[in-house]
């Protein structure tokens, strides 16, 4: 009866009433669950991954691949700058942060998962990225129906089995790992601390907004605030809906109104929905660094924040059509090359589909951006090619 953000609100208040009328055993039981929880996602993941992945890139023969690898080489750069942009942003604005012990390694509290789920080494997400790349573009050379029809079963039996195994107890996977937090007596503390990341997460993606429609409308002041509100209904609509998908209509018309090549809207706008999502770049990143300072670890190198711009680059490619699935993919990409222990990436998590109205809202604007800027560069390109609203 309940949407997932509401559901999350509840059980991070439940846990946060119960944490201090527990024992430790039964913190112990409810993290182990949150564990085996999450060992289950990590074992769909790289399946998830990799469907998703090379069907997004088989998808592309249908396309005029010249544009095909021109649009979704601006996704790639434009994912790579809102990454960036919230590097500066972290660089900058965190040091005021100060260590509040979030994974219980500062006060020792002892708890640990009583069960884990031995995780397969032949095949994690890294693997089944290069593995769905090279799947999807040999597929999309041979035309092979063989392999689209192998690839889209396991996209659809991947989806079902998330939909199925760890979907339904995201409210249980995030309460056993806020018990413990809670636990450990540094949840008030956290609330308080994250309060000022989430007004910087506001500003950064804001003033990044606004930016590239500046850009996009050729540094005009007037041209860029009435190109915003053309994208005002679009924007609200995400917000409310909580889905780019749902949202895609009111998209395609807002976007219409600031670029009148129709051919260029139909086929940028929809391409580009699930794979450019600026609200999901800054606010991830920005929030993991700073759980990074909460819980006094060191920073990544800026080598390791270029492995993790990589990773995330990609992985945003295989983007699946689950609540929070932007986040919940992205899981061992921040915990490998940014450093989060298990606990913290499930906060980032839980933030992020607490924030999910604003990341959406966001992430539509930001789709609105993007073809400003496609239009200035394949204007040209789309008229002559006469291409067809991509599906």
């Amino acid at each position: 009866m309940l949407n997932l953000p509401m559901r999350l609100v509840i059980a991070v208040a439940l846990a946060f009433v119960l944490s201090s009328n527990v024992n430790n055993t039964t913190v112990v039981y409810f993290y182990s669950i949150s564990i085996v929880l999450k060992d289950l996602l990590m074992v769909l993941l790289p399946f998830v991954v990799f469907s998703y992945l090379s069907s997004a890139i088989l998808s592309l023969q249908k396309q005029a691949i010249t544009l095909v690898l021109g649009v979704f080489g601006l996704v790639i750069a434009a994912n790579m700058v809102n990454v960036f942009a919230a590097y500066g942003a972290a660089q900058t604005m965190l040091g005021f942060i100060k260590p509040i012990c979030l994974d219980g390694t500062c006060n020792n509290s002892g708890i640990e998962a009583l069960w884990r789920i031995p995780l397969p080494k032949f095949f994690v997400s890294d693997k089944a990225m290069l593995l769905g790349l090279f799947v999807g573009i040999v597929g999309s050379f041979a035309k092979s129906s063989v392999v689209n029809s192998v690839v889209n079963s396991i996209k659809i039996w991947s989806t079902k089995a998330l939909n199925v195994t760890f979907i339904p107890f995201l409210p249980v996977y995030v309460f056993g790992f806020v018990l413990k937090i809670g636990f450990e007596g540094e949840l008030p503390t956290l609330v308080t601390a994250y309060a000022p990341v989430f007004f910087l997460c506001f500003f950064t993606i804001q003033a990044y907004l606004l930016f590239w429609f500046f850009v996009g409308c050729n540094c005009n002041f007037k041209a860029t605030f009435a190109a915003i509100r053309n994208m005002f209904p679009a924007w609200l609509t995400g917000f409310s809906t909580m889905s780019s998908a749902a949202t895609l209509p009111i998209t395609l018309k807002c976007v219409e109104k600031n670029i009148p090549n129709k051919n260029l809207v139909n086929f940028v706008v929809p391409a580009t929905a699930n794979i450019h999502m600026v609200g999901d770049g800054i606010n991830i990143t920005l929030t993991s660094f700073a759980l990074l300072a909460m819980s006094g670890l060191p920073m990544p190198s800026f080598y390791a924040f270029l492995s993790y711009v990589g990773a995330y680059v990609l992985t945003k490619f295989s983007g699946s059509g689950v609540p929070g699935g932007g986040m919940i993919i992205l899981l061992p990409v921040v915990e490998k090359h940014l450093g989060l222990s298990a606990e913290l990436s499930s906060l980032v998590a839980t933030l992020y589909i607490l924030q999910d109205s604003l990341m959406t809202a966001s992430n539509v604007a930001g789709n609105g951006a993007l073809s400003l800027i496609a239009n200035k560069i394949f204007a040209k390109k789309f008229v002559e090619e006469e291409l067809q609203p991509a599906n």
